[in-house]
């Protein structure tokens, strides 16, 4: 999370060029949104006897569990002439578009969530994929990958999780969901969500998929990408914010709701 803010941070302050990159946790993370309150979806200390980091994104949504997942990330201008207009929902359109085309070159049929699909998380966990909202992906009508954006000066910075299994047990432990209810929210969860794995039936290579993904948003985006590494002022940078922001508990457990 750290090294995503960095460089959102440093692109709009003209110090780099639109990002997209693209990663996995190790271990095991939970993230909540920026606004969600500690106790809506989360289980602290479920969390911490299964070894689940639990870290405050900057963007906004719900708990996501971050475990067998390849996880995306954009940075890019509001002026990118892929974008028909600067609103959340076409911003959300087009880098769905990336997403699906991305997914299509993985074997997976997917498409866009319609209006009519945005609803509350009919669980009450707080928890991000039970439910797409406009314009997220889905496969088969099922929410395949979750996505989160904030914005700031005219420039976007937009990540997402692309599960490629789900353990269900995990999530259910983590988000807080009670023992003798969890096959009540596993049998809801698999009506509203899936992954990878389950729609391709075989687990597939990563590496292969990342590279979908890139082709995907070359395409949409009309751009070449180009691999690069972090320079050292990056990394202090990434440092800095890890120990102020998200390695802080001020940070990650703030909006602690009162028991």
């Amino acid at each position: 999370m750290a090294r995503d803010e960095m460089l959102f941070r440093r692109f709009i302050a003209g110090l780099t060029s639109p990002c997209l990159r693209f990663y996995q946790w190790k271990p095991p993370g939970l993230s909540i949104g920026r606004f969600q309150k500690i106790g809506e979806g989360i289980d602290l200390k479920a969390c911490d006897d299964l070894g689940i980091r639990v870290v405050r994104r900057l963007t906004g949504g719900e708990a996501v569990l971050h475990d067998d997942e390849l996880t995306y990330s954009i940075i890019v201008p509001l002026s990118h002439p892929s974008f028909d207009s600067i609103g959340v929902p076409d911003t959300y359109r087009t880098i769905s578009k990336a997403l699906i085309r991305g997914l299509e070159l993985s074997g997976i049929s997917a498409s866009m969530a319609a209006d009519g699909s945005t609803r509350p998380d009919p669980s009450g966990r707080g928890v991000c994929f039970y439910t797409p909202t406009l314009n997220e992906v889905v496969s088969d009508g099922r929410k395949i990958i979750g996505s989160a954006q904030t914005r700031e000066k005219m420039v976007i910075l937009q990540h997402g999780s692309i599960p490629i299994s789900t353990d269900h047990d995990k999530l259910f432990k983590a988000t807080g969901v009670p023992t003798e209810r969890q096959q009540i929210f596993e049998d809801l969860f698999r009506a509203r969500a899936t992954d990878i794995a389950s729609q391709s039936g075989i687990r597939p290579d990563l590496d292969s998929v990342t590279n979908n993904f890139i082709e995907g948003f070359e395409e949409v985006f009309e751009m070449e990408t180009e691999l690069s590494e972090y320079s050292a002022q990056e990394d202090i940078m990434t440092r800095f914010l890890v120990k102020n922001r998200y390695g802080s508990d001020d940070w990650n457990f703030k909006n602690k709701l009162r028991l």
